[in-house]
């Protein structure tokens, strides 16, 4: 099972990163609509969130049960100003990030894929369930990239 987990977020990832890279610098800071975030912003929200997940791993594989914590993503595109952000910057440290994470994963015991951590709101979870998150994560704005691509 851990193997199929490895490959989906593994995928995931990869398939993310290839709709990113194919995305011309005409189209990566046109907004779909004025309420929904440019090509541009998707790649740096997805490269914080990665950021963050790979933080929540660590904290989870050398802590006893660590508490994570959520960000909001909503205050990310102006303080930490996307707009003026390197898109190619995000996208290599998606990519590196990934890479650092399988390597983790791959050395994984079967206890490891089975540690602990809390939510904010004091929810427990396993780690191979966050896992599945950030695969599921990026998943779902590789779809939202996509649309957004034949939007503007």
């Amino acid at each position: 099972m851990s193997n199929v987990v490895i490959a989906e977020f593994r995928d995931s990832g990869d398939r993310f990163v290839e709709i990113a890279k194919s995305i011309s610098s005409e189209k990566l800071h046109k907004s779909p609509q004025n309420d929904e975030w440019s090509p541009a912003n998707i790649i740096h929200h997805m490269a914080d969130a990665e950021a963050h997940f790979y933080i929540r791993y660590l904290r989870v594989l050398t802590e006893n049960l660590p508490t994570t914590e959520f960000f909001d993503e909503n205050v990310y595109p102006e303080l930490l100003q996307y707009e003026k952000r390197d898109v190619h910057a995000s996208i290599a440290l998606i990519e590196s990030i990934r890479a650092s994470s399988i390597s983790l994963f791959n050395n994984f015991s079967e206890e490891d894929w089975q540690r602990k951590g809390i939510t904010s709101d004091g929810k427990e979870f396993v780690l191979i369930a966050l896992i599945k998150k950030a695969r599921s994560h990026i998943t779902d704005h590789a779809n939202q990239l996509s649309a957004a691509l034949l939007a503007v």
